[in-house]
């Protein structure tokens, strides 16, 4: 077991002391006050032994219980020590990531009262350790302070007083021998050490107080030594700061003090005999009060009440008032289970809730309703008219928005939605986060409202200009395209996320979310001839007029805000010339081969065919092609899949020659697809489809195919050469794939060598469905909605982008997610927010995640479910 597994064990048992010490603590004080109230004609010396016992029963209490505790942790620690600690993430929060949950606790969408307590305990050991370690550091500066007053300032009492002082500890059965000194350092009299105790006399004492009065004193003092008080005194300090924030502790501690002055009270007047002259030895005292923390002097405890006690016994009797430091921990724990219920009541969305109907309102079985509000982003104002679509694999919802931009949807089927919204002046908006692609799922439920669905719209942002030939004139039907500074990328470049074209004199309008963007302009049909009668050749260009978007200035787009002139000028480019030879290593013959190109940036190719056909030596060229992005592949009208690995990605700017196209050649791919025994039902492989994905590049796949499967679910085909990636298409409903053998070694999300040679590939499907559901959850264990949870193989060779071993799914407006049909096997999983658009198919990504995820074991079959707390993202994750 490692070190981390062993903290997270201590911390998580002292949380639960803690949690537990609140009613312990009120227990111990209730029942101490109940005796002391019962015995207050009793000596001093009972109690004082009451009390003592009260507060020694805290301490066993709370040791018990982190004794207890850490005795159910650490077996399971050494259970889990096979498998990394990947423990949660986030400073002081030990807790455990991932717990299991009841189908209620899903239903219900808030952690239980055990969970929300535990998470408020854990929440609270940092500040305990940082009371206990202060409370610590003040006794220690104590403890050095009673060493220097045993050491510094002494000087010798007269021996009269030295003498009276044996003659007193004779008399009290003191056997150790004890020296009276003057200090300097004191104002009263008072004594320090427990195993060569020293008593301490001022030297007001030694000459303010009668011969009679210092005797009664003294005997004080060492009544205390043959008591073992200042022993005692050390442990009663540990105990405070151990249970410093608990108010019974410290009314408990007050009265053992009290009973302790009592009883040396009681022995002082013994060797003394008046009372009176006692009584007033301590007020003459009074005027000169002041101890140390350890130090044990004369004037301790309640004066006033020794006094009273002394001289009127009966008068003074005392009356313990512990119900109030024992009721108020009972009242802490009220206030943490009423705090708990209100968070938790919160922790959705204010209005994002599962509500039942209103009377009267009726919502037939199997159906649900959803309300909310459109409003725009910035001010809050509601948006009338907007028009809202709410889809799901179900049912789907139309509708628009009131005056007051409220909407309610009609019953529709219980199931999981998504809900875009579309008003004028606005760009299209999604329910939840802004950073989400897709928006938050919505949860709709049987017989319930889903209510505060609200939808922020932010105002759209416009860039005005105009496109320019190399003359200054407007160039009409030229593309324009805004690719945002960040976002997800596709082939090395994002997405756009706004077109428009321009008009006369080259004028475009665009519209966008705010953001920040780099503007494209490109010809996509022909552009008519120049004046000169010649066809005109332009390439993507970027603003201000570069030909690179990395050289191009980003612009800014505020919500509502336009900018104008954003003017720039078409790059012209000569034609250039592809050329190369295409090679089939197994000797077939290329008469039905050609060769493509497809532009990766728009139509930016003026070339004569769209295919090009080779000549007896298998080479080939293709004219009139624009620098820019493309993609250069062969295809076969026979169809073999031997020429997905000839495919390239090429970035042209000047011609290019001899480029050799070469096919692989794959293996030959028999076998059968095959039911579990264990499954109940029977098996239609009619739509079945075995599939092929091969890399190209270093993170990605492309499809390249696949073949049917025979009725009785046998199969012969030629593979893709390379590493490849086998999966099944066309699964029927409720079934799934179990596991996928090519010569009987598991290769279930791998990507494997198949070049060449014959392999036997086994594919069995199983109707034992598993699924991974539950809650996303904060450290106090309240529901978040909108984050994604990503689980992912704990085998970096399943890391591969279509494996089924990676997986990742949102929480709703509930904080519910559901992950259906999850290969059992060995996971890490995590919770994050603002993750970037499937990251989680990245290896590179995933390796970061590593270190943050939990461990998570799923078998087959297996309907799990958990909470899991969600982390902070981590720096450097990047798009696919």
């Amino acid at each position: 077991m490692s070190d981390a597994q062993l903290l997270d064990a201590a911390l998580r048992s002292i949380g639960a002391a803690l949690l537990h010490s609140l009613w312990q603590g009120a227990l111990a004080g209730g029942v101490t006050a109940l005796v002391l109230r019962a015995l207050g004609g009793s000596r001093p010396s009972i109690r004082y032994l009451i009390a003592c016992t009260g507060l020694a029963l805290m301490v066993v209490a709370w040791t018990a219980t982190a004794w207890q505790t850490a005795a159910q942790l650490v077996p399971e620690a050494r259970a889990a020590a096979a498998a990394p600690a990947l423990g949660p993430a986030g400073p002081f929060d030990f807790s455990p990531a991932i717990r299991p949950i009841s189908p209620a606790d899903l239903e219900a969408g808030a952690p239980s009262w055990r969970d929300r307590l535990e998470g408020w305990s854990m929440a609270l050991v940092p500040l305990w350790l940082l009371g206990v370690c202060g409370l610590s550091l003040r006794l220690a500066l104590a403890w050095l302070w009673v060493e220097r007053m045993r050491r510094r300032a002494l000087l010798p009492v007269a021996e009269a007083v030295a003498a009276r002082t044996r003659e007193l500890a004779h008399r009290l059965s003191v056997s150790r021998p004890v020296r009276v000194v003057q200090s300097a350092r004191v104002q009263v009299p008072s004594i320090v050490g427990w195993l060569r105790p020293v008593i301490l006399l001022p030297a007001s004492a030694l000459t303010g107080l009668s011969p009679a009065h210092l005797d009664a004193v003294i005997a004080h003092e060492l009544a205390h030594v043959r008591r073992h008080d200042f022993a005692v005194n050390v442990l009663q300090t540990a105990a405070e700061i151990l249970l410093f924030y608990h108010p019974a502790c410290w009314w408990i501690s007050r009265r053992i003090r009290a009973e302790r002055e009592h009883c040396c009270d009681d022995i002082a007047v013994s060797l003394c005999g008046d009372r009176l002259v006692y009584a007033t030895a301590l007020a003459d005292l009074e005027a000169l009060r002041g101890s140390t923390a350890l130090a044990l002097a004369a004037t301790d405890g309640p004066l006033l009440q020794r006094v009273r006690r002394l001289l009127s016994p009966a008068a003074a009797a005392p009356r313990p008032s512990g119900w109030v430091a024992a009721a108020a921990p009972l009242a802490l724990v009220l206030v943490v289970m009423t705090s708990a219920t209100l968070t938790g009541t919160a922790a959705s969305p204010a209005a994002a809730q599962n509500q039942p109907p209103a009377p009267g309102q009726t919502i037939p079985a199997g159906s649900g309703v959803v309300r909310g509000q459109i409003v725009d982003a910035q001010s809050g104002r509601p948006v009338a008219g907007a028009s809202y679509e709410i889809t799901g694999p179900m049912d789907s919802a139309l509708g628009r928005s009131d005056d007051n931009g409220r909407f309610e949807t009609r019953p529709i089927k219980t199931g999981t939605y998504t809900m875009s919204v579309h008003a004028k002046g606005y760009v299209m908006g999604w329910y939840g986060p802004r950073e989400s692609p897709y928006g938050t799922p919505i949860d709709v439920r049987s017989g319930r409202i889903s209510s505060g669905i609200d939808v922020k719209l932010y105002a759209s942002g416009v860039i005005n200009g105009r496109i320019l030939d190399e003359n200054g004139e407007g160039l009409r039907g030229v593309e324009i395209v805004l690719e945002p500074v960040n976002g997800p990328t596709f082939g090395g470049r994002r997405p756009g996320a706004a077109f428009a074209q321009t008009v006369e004199k080259g004028v475009y309008r665009i519209t966008a979310a705010p953001g920040d963007y780099y503007v494209r302009a490109y010809v996509g049909d022909p552009l008519p001839p120049g004046k000169d009668g010649k066809p005109r050749t332009y390439v993507s260009t970027f603003y201000p007029g570069v030909r690179v978007m990395e050289e191009g200035q980003p612009l800014r787009i505020e919500a509502g805000l336009d900018l104008y002139d954003i003017d720039f000028t078409l790059a012209s480019a000569a034609l250039l010339r592809v050329s190369g030879r295409v090679v089939d290593p197994s000797g077939d013959s290329l008469e039905s081969v050609r060769v493509a190109m497809m532009a990766l940036e728009g139509p930016a190719t003026r070339m004569r065919e769209s295919s090009v056909g080779l000549d007896a030596e298998g080479r080939f060229e293709i004219r009139g092609v624009l620098p820019g992005n493309y993609m250069l592949n062969v295809w076969d009208k026979r169809k073999t899949s031997r020429w997905v690995g000839a495919m390239k990605h090429l970035t042209i700017d000047a011609d290019v020659e001899d480029l050799e196209m070469r096919a692989a050649t794959g293996a030959l791919v028999t076998g059968r697809i095959v039911r579990d025994p264990a499954s109940t039902r029977q098996l239609d492989m009619t739509e079945v489809n075995l599939q092929f994905e091969k890399r190209l590049t270093p993170n990605g796949f492309t499809l390249a195919g696949g073949t049917r499967i025979a009725p009785d679910g046998s199969f012969e085909t030629e593979s893709p050469g390379g590493l490849v990636n086998i999966g099944v298409e066309h699964v029927p409903e409720g079934w799934t794939v179990k596991s996928i053998h090519l010569d009987r070694v598991d290769i279930d999300g791998q990507a494997v060598d198949l070049s060449g040679g014959t392999r036997q590939l086994e594919v069995v499907l199983t109707d034992r469905l598993t699924t991974v559901a539950g809650l996303v959850v904060d450290r106090n264990g309240r529901p978040l909605s909108g984050y994604s949870v990503v689980l992912f193989s704990d085998d970096e060779n399943r890391w591969t982008p279509s494996s089924r071993f990676l997986m990742e799914g949102r929480s709703s407006q509930t904080g519910q997610f559901l992950l259906k049909d999850v290969a059992p096997g060995s996971y890490l999983a995590v919770a994050l927010r603002d993750l970037p658009f499937r990251a989680w198919v990245n290896p590179d990504n995933l390796a970061l995640l590593r270190s943050i995820a939990t461990k998570l074991q799923v078998v087959e079959g297996e309907q799990k479910m958990i909470s899991i707390r969600a982390s902070p993202t981590p720096d450097g994750l990047v798009n696919r």
